[in-house]
């Protein structure tokens, strides 16, 4: 074999070497970006009613960690005024997720007027556990 035989030989096997030996990429710490979700949001907003006039409502935002929960709005007499006709549960596969209802303040077929004054929004799995969030509301 001569020289030029010999020095092509070495480039590609060279090549070849590079080729086929993964290279280490570069790892960058990704950050972790943790956002706090409030337990529960609620703000007086207005919607259109069946009949085309403003009626007055409440959105409710709340979090929903663990299955059967569900959300109730006593007075301050400690009466229930509004509950949720139904339960939540987070999604499969996902350990939470936010949950938005709306309280119509109004009267209609389903629901009573409400007063003004001020009201405690409970969100969890048994009405009396201490587990509940709770939020106090002036309407």
């Amino acid at each position: 074999m001569n020289k030029l035989e010999i020095l092509v030989a070495s480039i590609t096997a060279l090549i070849l070497f590079y080729i086929i030996i993964p290279k280490e990429k570069p790892t960058t710490k990704q950050e972790e970006i943790i956002e706090e979700i409030p337990a529960i949001e609620a703000w007086i907003d207005t919607h259109e009613k069946w009949n085309g006039k403003i009626g007055d409502i409440v959105k409710i935002k709340f979090l929903v960690e663990s299955p059967r929960t569900k959300l109730w709005v006593i007075d301050m007499a400690g009466r229930i005024v509004h509950e949720l006709p139904f339960f939540v549960s987070p999604l499969p596969n996902k350990p939470s997720r936010v949950y938005g209802h709306v309280w119509k303040l109004y009267e209609s077929e389903r629901t009573q007027y409400i007063l003004p004054g001020e009201y405690e929004i409970i969100v969890g799995t048994h009405l009396k556990s201490s587990n509940n969030y709770r939020l106090d509301i002036t309407i």
